[in-house]
């Protein structure tokens, strides 16, 4: 049995660098960033090393972006702001690591007042973390030798991270859905303090793109306060920037599918079918019908259990346990971004709290498996509330391998979803004219 692993206290620590007055350069400055090579007299310059003579480019030259930004090289200046280790314990304090985790949005509270680059700012924003919410989360070990800090956590604990969001043209953010939705980016000049403590900002030139900030290490039990300053930026005059405090929590595959809601069956069709419902006096829709597409946009076939996120306005569903699987981190054994969260149709909110299951969708999965149609691709439903498989466009084919076509094969498939009944009819659709 695997030796327990003791979870470190809330104290963070620093490695020790080295005097920095204790490294002297040599040489002088040379303004074509070339190399200057040390001959003796009458040496030949094949049997010599360059050596640099400078660490620091000439005065006025324009440095060139890397067109996908190393932060292993362009921000080893940010060594101390590098994401965590995560290593996932169970209650008995046995690693877990290896089982999949999820590190999603639990809560946001977003600043009232929003930055605008047009004038400089100095905003203070305090905030309070109970004494509950601050046990569960968890202390950073600053490792020696320059390697990524380490955190020992388990299912529950409590992460929290800075991030911000261009609101430019936007009123507010209506709900937690939309912010969480919404991209994440950092204003060209800005600092951030927690607690008069400075915060690196990780940007796109360093790391590929902007970073929200993990403050977990950095927060305090009781009364925090956030200081954010701007410096005013010309090609930033009109643009504004809304920020947010995000509680975060780990998860592992059955605590965030208790998270998950599920849509009834009568309320999903209901759904469904207002989309035959015409709201235009001058439109009369006679005969209709719509497509509703039955591929997973992972595997392209059938889902087992499909989802949609509570928001989404499509019809199209997702399979809950490909969604799942798909969350992952670049690093191996590594609990999954909390960004990865987004409708793989829409791009809406997907946390797991955000999740319904369809059961219209079950119950057309259940019956499609009764009339072994497993391989439809879609239903084309109609407005009187019948559906039947959708054939192949091109072929007509029934999509099982006998080449065969479904209404040689089996007519039974189509089926209704209210109880009436009626063949298929070709949409039509009639404009009345104003006269």
């Amino acid at each position: 049995m695997p030796s327990p692993i003791s979870i470190p206290p809330r104290r963070p620590s620093h490695p020790q660098l080295g005097n920095p007055a204790s490294i002297v350069f040599t040489g002088q400055p040379i303004r074509n960033n070339a190399f200057v090579q040390q001959l003796p007299p009458g040496g030949n310059a094949q049997n010599q090393m360059s050596i640099p003579q400078s660490l620091l480019p000439p005065s006025g030259q324009l440095l060139s972006t890397t067109a996908r930004a190393n932060p292993g090289v362009t921000a080893l200046h940010q060594y101390r702001a590098r994401s965590p280790v995560f290593t996932v314990v169970d209650e008995s304090g046995v690693s877990v690591s290896t089982r999949k985790h999820f590190r999603i949005v639990d809560g946001v509270t977003i600043l009232r007042d929003r930055l605008k680059i047009g004038s400089r700012q100095n905003v203070k924003w305090p905030f309070h973390v109970n004494e509950a919410d601050f046990d569960l989360s968890s202390g950073t070990i600053d490792s020696t030798h320059g390697a990524a800090p380490t955190r020992v956590v388990r299912v529950g604990s409590r992460f929290y991270r800075l991030r911000c969001v261009d609101a430019t043209g936007r009123s507010e953010f209506v709900s937690e859905d939309d912010w969480v939705a919404a991209s994440h980016v950092w204003p060209s000049n800005v600092t951030v303090l927690l607690n008069e403590k400075p915060l690196d900002v990780r940007k796109k030139i360093h790391h590929g793109r902007d970073l929200p900030i993990d403050m977990t290490a950095a927060v305090r039990k009781g009364d925090n306060i956030i200081t954010i300053s701007i410096i005013r930026a010309q090609k930033e005059d009109q643009r504004e920037y809304a920020i947010g405090l995000e509680a975060v929590r780990l998860l592992d595959m059955d605590s965030a599918k208790v998270l998950m809601g599920t849509l009834a069956y009568e309320d999903a069709r209901l759904r469904i079918l207002q989309r035959f419902q015409n709201k235009d006096p001058d439109v009369e829709v006679v005969d209709a019908s719509v497509t509703l597409n039955l591929a997973d946009p992972y595997t392209s076939s059938i889902w087992n259990v499909p989802m949609r996120g509570k928001a989404c306005r499509h019809d199209q569903c997702f399979d809950l346990d490909t969604f799942l699987e798909t969350r992952h981190s670049k690093k191996p054994d590594q609990p999954c971004d909390p960004d990865q969260f987004h409708c793989p149709i829409c791009g809406g909110d997907a946390r797991p709290q955000n999740l319904v299951k369809d059961e219209f969708f079950v119950h057309l999965r259940q019956t499609l498996a009764e009339k072994k149609r497993l391989d439809a691709k879609a239903i084309l439903l109609q407005q009187n509330g019948h559906w039947q498989v959708k054939e192949d466009e091109k072929t007509g084919e029934a999509g099982d391998g006998s080449g065969g076509r479904f209404g040689a094969r089996d007519q039974s498939a189509a089926s209704p979803v209210t109880g009436g009944g009626g063949a298929r009819r070709q949409s039509e659709v009639i404009e009345l004219d104003d006269d």
